[in-house]
């Protein structure tokens, strides 16, 4: 580890240097003579970050130019060659010249007025086309107005009035006036939005040439709300895009990422190379893109799912630029699964009794409830939520980066920091972060240029010992509210040398969520990741070849992770009131142990690549030629130790010395080779083709069956390109794709290395009869020597079309995917003899199917500038062949357990038909539930209606009663942006449809293991008449009644537990104030900004009497699993920049 930091703090070091050695940022060298004004320009590009902005009329018939400075500023420059009929103005980088006019002093009025008087003018494009609708305000005021059809205007504006000029797709200018009654404005096409480049694999292109779809997200959205994880950024930005939060924990969020609702993840590269999205700081975050169908093709087998490429900010030619993000976030749960108060579940625990065994007073009596409603002493209990889990967490976030560039160098530099607490009490779930990146970018002439990007990242999660997590929501659902949460203050502990605390009612005495969240009491787990990133990149053009270029790169990335674990005893006493007592009800951790593992991974990714890109007339050719390899290798030690004789010194060498046997290693190799072939034409800038092949190679399967060929197809026509299709007012821009795309995938769960290969293991047994173990050999089970690729097979068609003027987007995608050759046990051939494990095959077939939809809307009203941009996208998957299930005959089991032809994500259960509130009901019931002549039904239960009209409830009786698995069919998003003056807005809304959850377990059936009633149970159960149990008093009665035994007929799976999980959430909204610049430059800052930012703040949920205790973007499958809640926040930050 201390390598790895010697390493980037030489980078920043090295970054420092750079900045100081070229610090004079802007200074002019020049030595011509008889130089055109286009030559001088063109130096000075060169030498500045500075760009020119004019009138080709400005420079006919101008003299030569001969110049002599060194090191001067670029006015000096500008002073010296522009002519005496120009003048220039400098907006941030861009040097605009300007004809000069005459201009006149008019003096206050007679009452100290300044006189209004007519502005005209006209707005037009550098080629001199007008631009209608252009927006013109007068600075400091709301009044302006707009340009006509031929883009004038006239305005009445006050005596040297300053006027801002916007437009769609423009850079906006601002103007003093200095007294002129007429201007003529030239707006300079905004290069981002006009001719947006994108990145692709392995490159860039303009978005209008792009044949593939490729999604991409604002850099400026990525920091409106702060996240700890950066895959949770994505979340309703682009269509196609799913990002569902399964956890809030620190650290463990889980953000689960999903690209046209695939089942599987995509893949994510970062800078060229895959890597975990969360582990890239926000800030440093230059682009997104997502790549899918043909645009994914260039990295084949990897590919099948979606690509996401992540590319992190480089330094820009200029002066040095300092910029600070700080914030500040308070979190807290969007939901939870809350219990009843202490007489609320006596209450419950007796209508348990008197609904299972006619007494109610078989565990607490009548006056025992009267004592808890009375909170008498040793009756109030505890709230074992409360005292386990705060209302609210807070996090910290900052970065500081510094960039720049002159010369032949650029640089960007950052460290970063996070600091987010949990929501328990012990506050021993924190998790702290800290990174640092340095990407530097060398021109050493036009032929040769370097690249060296290093990154550190350190993840550090102290919490208490490792299995903690899952056993205290174990331990929480069993916590009796009876019983207080803490020991009485002053008694004594009969054992002070052991931790002590209270019992929570469990049967096995030892459970006590507050123990397990707290190192102090329960252990420690502290694990440390230390990720360390290195590219060196050199990039040649040959002169000679004009368009021929060459890259060679080598990526490293290197993880090592620390784990160390530590348990030691704690004691649970049970406290009695009336004998002021401890009773010892059971040991946690009886046994101390502790446990150390270390993990180290390495990944070397080198890479060659050819281009050729070349411009024959109307005809454009862009050719990539590329071979990379990726080498992974893993290897882990671990070891245990029980029976430490002190808990005081948590090491290995303390543990007994009979217990020093327990230790373990694993290691393993992966590689893989790829090489890629792509080719884009491009014809009269209408006719777009590309055509890609890559090949894989993967040591996973047997050399016959190692290499997969995989090629891709696309086209693009841009329709408004054609003569026949008039210019009009309407449709700026009209463009159709097709694309079709072969992909394989190799990243299936179950694969081993040569899993092809036929052998055998050891292993440890026992003789019948004998106290003895001896290796045994025996077999690793049949192979498969053709074991190969899955095959996915893509086709895509989309339109693309542009309107007024660049204000309404839209955009419209249908897909198609095919996978062959899914990995699966083969059911249907011969079954599993002689103790053989039947191999993986290249058996099942499913396919995919959907549409995407998204739209943008920009307008600028006076000082308004807004931005409305919806997405939605519509996807169903369905099996087509699974001969990983038994073949069915009956022809229910074909329509209820059949896979084949069916969607994947059908669910079949019972219908319901509400609860039966009196025992009159059940026996007035005429179909029979239970097998049993509905003897064993009770008021409270639920009914079932009878679909195949037989009088009996039994399997027959299922029907699709909603959607399976944990991917919603229909998924959108809103954005929304708009800027006043200083002030921006964004806010984003999120959504899902058609897709459901199951509550079962303790969320469904009371009592469920011992776990307590939770409060909507209290609420809507159905309730016996204390002096007639078989008749319902509670009129919101929507649940089964309570009761200790378990009910198969409340336990089916059916629409009575199943619900809609459709949900809408404001997921985030960000409100920011740039400080005015003339202010903030006083104190030496370039910018200053303010905000206030809240996430998941509001969510519109059909789940009813359950929208308290679920969010909706958990897992479907695990909704009735107590976790770590989902969080929403409140933020305040500031960004600076100097």
């Amino acid at each position: 580890m201390q390598s790895l930091i010697k390493i980037c703090v030489l980078s920043f070091v090295l970054t420092c240097v750079i900045i100081k050695g070229f610090a004079q940022t802007g200074k002019i060298t020049l030595n011509l003579t008889d130089a055109t004004f286009e030559t001088v320009f063109e130096k000075i590009r060169e030498q500045s970050s500075y760009d020119f902005f004019y009138s080709t009329d400005f420079l006919k018939n101008l003299s030569p130019i001969s110049i002599n400075v060194e090191e001067v500023g670029i006015n000096v420059v500008l002073d010296q060659i522009i002519p005496s009929d120009l003048t220039y103005e400098i907006e941030d980088d861009i040097i605009i010249l300007k004809k000069k006019n005459n201009s006149k002093i008019i003096m206050p009025n007679s009452k100290g007025e300044i006189d209004e008087k007519l502005l005209i003018g006209t707005v037009i494009d550098k080629n001199s086309e007008s631009l209608p609708g252009a927006s013109i305000v007068i600075e400091g005021s709301s009044k302006g107005t707009i340009t006509n059809l031929d883009g004038k205007f006239s305005l009445m504006v006050p005596e040297n009035a300053i006027i801002n000029i916007s437009f769609i797709g423009f850079l906006s200018q601002r103007i003093v006036l200095e007294g002129q009654d007429s201007v003529n404005i030239i707006l300079l096409e905004d290069v981002e939005k006009l001719s947006e480049v994108v990145v692709v694999g392995y490159g860039t292109q303009k978005k209008i040439n792009l044949t593939g779809s490729v999604a991409t997200i604002d850099q400026k959205k990525l920091t409106d709300v702060p996240v700890a994880n950066s895959a949770n950024l994505i979340a309703g930005r682009a269509p196609g895009v799913m990002a569902r939060q399964n956890s809030g924990l620190p650290g463990g969020e889980n953000t689960q990422i999903r690209i046209r609702s695939f089942s599987e993840a995509p893949l994510v590269l970062v800078d060229g190379v895959q890597m975990d999205f969360s582990r890239v700081d926000p800030n440093d975050i230059a682009s997104i893109s997502i790549l899918k169908d043909a645009a994914a093709a260039v990295y084949g087998a990897r590919a099948g799912n979606g690509v996401i490429l992540v590319t992190t900010k480089r330094g820009n030619m200029g002066t040095s630029k300092i910029s600070y993000n700080s914030s500040m976030t308070f979190q807290s749960a969007t939901a939870f699964l809350n219990h009843v108060k202490p007489d609320q579940y006596v209450e419950m625990v007796r209508e348990a009794n008197l609904n299972d065994f006619g007494d109610a007073n078989s565990t607490f009596t009548e006056e025992d409830l009267s004592k808890y409603q009375n909170g008498d002493l040793g009756y109030n209990g505890g709230n074992w939520v409360d005292a386990l889990i705060k209302n609210n967490a807070p996090m910290q976030q900052h970065n500081l980066s510094v960039s720049g560039g002159s010369g032949n160098i650029k640089y960007f530099t950052s460290f970063g920091y996070t600091d987010q607490e949990s929501f328990f009490r012990s506050r021993d779930f924190d998790y702290k972060r800290f990174n640092a990146r340095s990407n530097l970018d060398i021109k050493f002439s036009e032929a040769i240029s370097f690249s060296l990007d290093l990154s550190y990242r350190q993840d550090i999660r102290n919490r208490p010992a490792s299995s903690a997590l899952s056993n205290i929501w174990i331990d929480l659902a069993t916590a009796q509210p009876i019983y207080g949460t803490n020991l009485p203050d002053n008694l004594v502990i009969p054992d002070p040398n052991i931790s002590s605390v209270a019992y929570s009612g469990s049967t096995t005495g030892n459970r006590n969520p507050i123990a397990r969240s707290n190192r102090d009491i329960f252990g420690t787990y502290d694990r440390f990741d230390n990720t360390f990133r290195g590219k060196i990149g050199i990039n040649y053009s040959m002169v000679s070849i004009e368009g021929l270029k060459f890259k060679v790169e080598m990526n490293v990335q290197n993880l090592n992770r620390s784990e160390k674990s530590f348990r030691k005893p704690y004691n649970v006493y049970r406290y009695s009131v009336p004998q002021d007592s401890l009773y010892l009800e059971g040991t946690g951790n009886a046994i101390s142990s502790v446990s150390d593992e270390q993990y180290r991974r390495i990944m070397l990714y080198p890479l060659a690549s050819l281009q050729y890109i070349k411009e024959i007339g109307v005809h454009n050719f862009n050719f990539l030629a590329l071979a990379e390899q990726t080498t992974r290798e893993f290897s882990s030690f671990s070891a245990t130790r029980r029976e430490l004789f002190t808990t005081s010194i948590p090491e290995l060498f303390i543990g007994n010395e009979n217990e020093q046997t327990n230790n373990g290693s694993s290691g393993s190799d992966i590689g893989r080779k790829s090489f890629v072939s792509r080719l884009n034409y491009r014809f009269m800038d209408r006719y777009l083709f590309e055509t890609t092949l890559r090949i894989d190679g993967n040591v996973l399967f047997a050399p016959d069956a190692r290499w997969g060929y995989f090629p891709s197809f696309s086209a693009g026509w841009i329709v408004s390109e054609e003569s026949f299709f008039r210019k009009n007012n309407l449709i700026d821009n009209l463009k159709i794709r097709v694309s079709y795309t072969q992909l394989g995938d190799d990243s299936a769960n179950g694969i081993n290395g040569f899993d092809y290969l036929s052998g055998y293991g050891a292993q440890s047994t026992y003789l019948f009869g004998q106290n003895e173990s001896l290796t045994t050999i025996r077999t690793l089970g049949e192979v498969n020597p053709f074991l190969t690729w899955e095959l996915m097979t893509m086709y895509n068609a989309a339109v693309e079309l542009t309107f007024f003027e660049g204000r309404v987007q839209f955009e419209a995608d249908y897909f198609y995917r095919k996978r062959e050759n899914i990995l699966s046990i083969d059911q249907r051939s011969i079954a599993a003899e002689g103790g053989f494990v039947l191999p993986l095959s290249n058996i099942n077939v499913s396919d995919d199917r959907g549409i995407e939809l998204y739209a943008q809307f920009q307008q600028n009203i006076g000082g308004l500038t807004f931005d409305i941009a919806p997405n939605l996208t519509f996807a169903k998957e369905k099996y087509i062949v699974r001969r990983d299930l038994e073949e069915f005959t009956d022809p229910d089991d074909i329509r209820i357990n059949g896979r084949e032809g069916q969607w994947v994500n059908r669910r079949f259960g019972y219908l319901s038909d509400g609860i039966f509130m009196s025992q009159d009901e059940i026996n007035d019931h005429s179909i029979i539930q239970d097998g049993n002549g509905n003897l064993t039904l009770r008021p409270g239960d639920i009914k079932y209606l009878d679909l195949d009209n037989n009088d009996t409830i039994n399997f027959r009786d299922q029907d699709v009663i909603g959607y399976a698995g944990n991917i919603p069919e229909l998924s959108y998003g809103l954005n929304i942006s708009a800027t006043y003056k200083n002030f921006r807005l964004s806010m984003l809304l999120q959504g899902a449809s058609m897709f459901s959850i199951n509550i079962n377990g303790p969320a469904a059936i009371m009592f469920s293991n011992g776990s307590i009633p939770l409060d909507y149970q209290y609420d809507y159960a159905w309730q016996p008449h204390p002096d007639n149990p078989s008749v319902n008093i509670n009129p919101n009665a929507k649940l089964p009644a309570a009761t200790f035994t378990s009910s198969i007929n409340n336990s089916r799976v059916s629409d009575f537990w199943v619900e809609d999980v459709s949900y809408l959430r404001f997921k985030n909204i960000n409100i920011s104030y740039s400080l005015p610049k003339q202010i903030i430059s006083k104190i030496g800052m370039s910018n200053l900004l303010l905000y206030t930012a809240a996430e998941n703040l509001f969510t519109w949920t059909n789940l009813g009497i359950f929208k308290n205790s679920f969010d909706p973007e958990f897992d479907p499958n695990t909704q009735s699993t107590r976790r770590y809640p989902i969080t929403k926040s409140f933020t305040i930050g500031l960004r600076a920049s100097l």
